[in-house]
């Protein structure tokens, strides 16, 4: 990675009958030995008086796909936005603790947030296509970071991104219409493909398919899996089966502390604790 500087309420436990552990998907591969992309120590995070999250250490692998899954309001989106510093708009905000993106102190002194945020990019949970064609979408970025030189090379940006991002068969022949005329899921794959356009290291994901419908959902997740051969990806998500179909590491959160991580497998077939098995098998969340 290039230098950052630039100068739940339980709701009642269901029958035993209806409890189920979602099968994790045999995803080849395995995270021994896979190399450290992110690695958090002791944070903690502060909106004000309150503290949302508690202590968390967690490593995360570098290509590969890292879920966060736990109840609403347990501190999955709070931690995933401390690794682009997007928390740092939220005023009262205050974060302590460590943590590093290859190696390098994300908070800091020299560290410039626009600059992390290139390398950090982040999809969030409704699509947010800009008001802007298909092709201004995607050039946006590289524009701006002057990526290309004329317009021969940043057509080639825009080809290849919508390329990585599952849509240019689609949109190939429209490049000029609204971004916002596409359909949900095709929306969602914009973003991602504005996203990749600048080369980021990091992807992260809140909750990207929960206002999709299954066929589009199902897009995004073929997606993911193709890009995390170039990426590292951390996903929030509400859905078990999703988390167990797409990810290779998972960490459980609740009440704003990390209680588990391991492998996706290891997590839904056997944690080690009790508030795990619970949670992956509809006991409360």
């Amino acid at each position: 990675m290039e230098e950052f500087s630039a100068a739940g309420a339980d709701r009642g436990a269901p029958p035993v009958s209806m409890m189920t552990t979602p099968t994790v998907r045999n995803n080849g591969g395995t995270l021994v030995g896979a190399a450290v992309k992110v690695a958090a120590r002791d944070v903690n995070v502060f909106y004000g008086d309150k503290q949302a999250l508690f202590d968390v250490s967690l490593d995360i692998p570098d290509r590969a796909v890292t879920a966060f899954i736990g109840p609403s309001g347990c501190g999955k989106t709070t931690f995933l936005r401390c690794i682009n510093r997007m928390n740092d708009t939220i005023d009262g905000c205050k974060v302590t603790g460590s943590l590093q993106i290859e190696g390098k102190d994300a908070y800091g002194k020299n560290v410039d947030p626009v600059v992390l945020r290139t390398r950090v990019g982040m999809v969030f949970q409704k699509p947010n296509p800009f008001p802007k064609s298909i092709y201004e979408n995607v050039a946006y970025g590289p524009r701006i970071h002057g990526m290309a030189k004329n317009k021969a090379e940043m057509d080639v940006i825009v080809e290849k991104s919508l390329k990585r991002a599952g849509l240019w068969e689609e949109v190939k022949d429209r490049l000029a219409q609204p971004g916002t005329g596409l359909s949900g899921g095709q929306q969602q794959r914009l973003v991602i493909a504005r996203t990749v356009a600048v080369n980021p290291d990091i992807i992260l994901m809140d909750e990207p398919c929960s206002a999709l419908d299954p066929i589009a959902t199902a897009k995004i997740e073929e997606l993911i899996d193709e890009l995390r051969d170039k990426y590292t990806i951390i996903i929030v998500t509400h859905s078990m089966a999703q988390a167990a179909r797409v990810s290779q590491k998972t960490a459980f959160f609740h009440l704003g502390k990390l209680v588990e991580t391991g492998a996706t497998e290891e997590i839904f077939t056997n944690p080690r604790d009790s508030r795990t098995q619970d949670y992956i098998t509809g006991r409360f969340g």
